[in-house]
C-alpha cells in the first residue's frame, strides 16, 4: 500500500492542452485561411536533412498547410522529457520563423510557451540558424535553454532546426 502522502505529492502525468490547430493557426496568421500541403519524405530526403543538421527525423510525415497570406504553417511532435510536445510553427514564404506555439506539453515543463523564449526562434532560417548540436543547445546559439526545462527546449530547438532544414528540402525547391 502506497500512503497518501505520496500520491499527494507525485506530478500529473497528463500533458496540458493549450491550443487547439484552429487556434495556433489563427495566432500566428490572423484571418488567413489554410490549405493542407501534406507531405512525406523520402528516404532520400531524409538522409539530406540528418546529414546537414544531425538531428533524428522522427516522423516521415510532414503536416503543413499553405496560408492564404503567404507562408506556411508546420505541426510537429518532438520529445519533451517525459512525453511529446506539440507545437506549431509559422514560416514567411521565404522560410524564416514568423512565429512558434506549444500546443500541448506537461504542465511541469510549460516554461517552453513563455513568448520570450519562442521569441527567440522568430527571424531564424536553414543554414543561418544555430540551433543543437550533439543533443545540447549550441553555445553560439542565440536560443537559450530554460533551467528544469532543459530537455524540452533542446527538443523543440532540435525540432524547429529539423523543420527549417525540411522547408529547405521539400517545400522551397518548388516553391521559390
Amino acid at each position: 500500500m502506497v500512503p497518501a502522502a505520496v500520491i499527494a505529492s507525485a506530478p500529473a502525468l497528463a500533458g496540458a492542452h493549450y491550443l487547439t490547430l484552429d487556434q495556433a493557426q489563427n495566432i500566428l496568421f490572423p484571418g488567413a485561411t489554410f490549405t493542407n500541403d501534406f507531405r512525406t519524405l523520402t528516404d532520400d530526403q531524409i538522409d539530406q536533412i540528418v546529414s546537414e543538421i544531425d538531428v533524428k527525423v522522427w516522423n516521415r510525415k510532414v503536416r503543413v498547410w499553405r496560408v492564404s497570406t503567404g507562408g506556411w504553417f508546420i505541426i510537429d511532435q518532438v520529445r519533451g522529457k517525459d512525453d511529446w510536445v506539440s507545437y506549431a510553427v509559422g514560416l514567411d514564404e521565404t522560410g524564416a520563423v514568423t512565429g512558434i506555439e506549444i500546443l500541448e506539453c506537461w504542465e511541469q515543463y510549460n516554461q517552453i510557451r513563455h513568448p520570450a523564449w519562442r521569441d527567440q526562434f522568430t527571424g531564424a532560417r536553414h543554414g543561418e540558424f544555430a540551433g543543437t548540436r550533439y543533443g545540447k543547445i549550441r553555445d553560439d546559439s542565440k536560443v537559450q535553454s530554460i533551467t528544469g526545462t532543459t530537455l524540452s527546449a533542446v527538443h523543440i530547438t532540435e525540432g524547429v532546426t529539423r523543420l527549417l532544414a525540411t522547408f529547405a528540402v521539400i517545400i522551397a525547391p518548388g516553391e521559390l
